[in-house]
């Protein structure tokens, strides 16, 4: 069937449509793949050939070291546990509270030994945590905590 209003069939325009389409995302995919700011193009001093936009030099690479408190660790113990159940990614799961998470169970109360126990292993969905990631004194913050918020 011919159209004689656009002069093409009907299997012609989504053939156009896709070919247009293909067109643009190749077209952002290169001019992506040139930017300064993609980790393959990332210098530790200007490339004088590369002029497409400004470039920004930051500093030497830092190797990541993990999260740390932005601020410094609080005195009381409760009050670091609760920075560090934020910081270590505990509350992202179990909640700000320990108790309303929507991924894991209610840990308000749970005690030191126990913590680490769940987080040397990972037992369930729960992941395990690097060797060294929490230590004793954190493990003890946290439990404080946790004891703390279990009050009502």
């Amino acid at each position: 069937m011919f159209s004689r209003a656009t002069g093409t069939t009907p299997y012609q325009l989504p053939a156009l449509m896709l070919m247009g389409v293909i067109t643009l995302a190749l077209t952002l995919l290169t001019i992506g793949a040139r930017s300064p700011y993609t980790q393959a193009n990332l210098d530790l001093g200007y490339d004088p050939n590369y002029t497409r936009t400004e470039q920004t030099l930051i500093g030497p690479p830092i190797p990541y070291r993990g999260a740390n408190l932005a601020v410094p660790p609080a005195a009381d113990p409760v009050e670091q546990g609760r920075q560090l159940f934020v910081i270590k990614g505990c509350a992202s799961c179990h909640g700000l509270a320990g108790r309303d998470g929507i991924i894991a169970p209610v840990i308000v109360g749970t005690d030191a030994d126990t913590l680490r126990k769940k987080t040397s292993k990972g037992p369930g969905g729960m992941p395990a945590y690097a060797h060294g990631a929490l230590s004793d004194e954190d493990l003890a913050a946290i439990a404080a905590y946790l004891k703390a918020i279990g009050k009502p």
